[in-house]
């Protein structure tokens, strides 16, 4: 979905426009989909659930598994990417705001899932929605967690 607002800043007009971008169980069933027409011999999911696994999660994980999961989320990020028809976009300034909506109400911490973006940006990166991820470039920002016990999900709102 894209929006545009315009703000007026000392009389110039500037256009900023916002996607969203949204991972929940309806476009990770896309996904698989697409994931097993692909590789037709795997049997697993690459990915089970919207939310990415924690930082915690992750530097438990030994190095082959980290790596795996890295490569996943970057095939992954590539083809939604091409599911919202972002790719080719080749921001060079921008903001993204991720909102994570908990299917439960236990206490988190931000920098928990600090990996998120990590194991995304880097597949956005090569499928052309930024042209660099380094902090120059994009600005990283987390809203205030979310509950939604019916559909978990992760809301990436891209401001460019």
């Amino acid at each position: 979905m894209i929006i545009e607002n315009f703000i007026n800043l000392e009389s110039e007009w500037l256009i900023i426009n916002q996607i969203i971008l949204i991972i929940d169980n309806n476009v990770l069933e896309k996904y698989n989909e697409y994931y097993f027409s692909k590789y037709p011999k795997r049997k697993k999911k690459p990915i089970e659930k919207p939310i990415p696994p924690s930082l915690n999660s992750f530097i438990s994980m030994i190095r082959m598994a980290q790596s795996n999961l890295k490569k996943k989320y970057k095939e992954f990020a590539i083809w939604l990417a091409k599911h919202y028809k972002v790719n080719n976009l080749n921001l060079e300034n921008s903001c993204i705001t991720y909102t994570f909506y908990f299917k439960d109400k236990r206490r988190r911490d931000y920098d928990n899932l600090a990996l998120s973006p990590k194991l995304l940006h880097d597949g956005f990166v090569e499928a052309k929605v930024f042209v660099d991820d380094n902090g120059e470039r994009l600005k990283l920002a987390f809203a205030p967690f979310q509950y939604d016990k019916l559909n978990p999900r992760v809301e990436m709102l891209l401001e460019y």
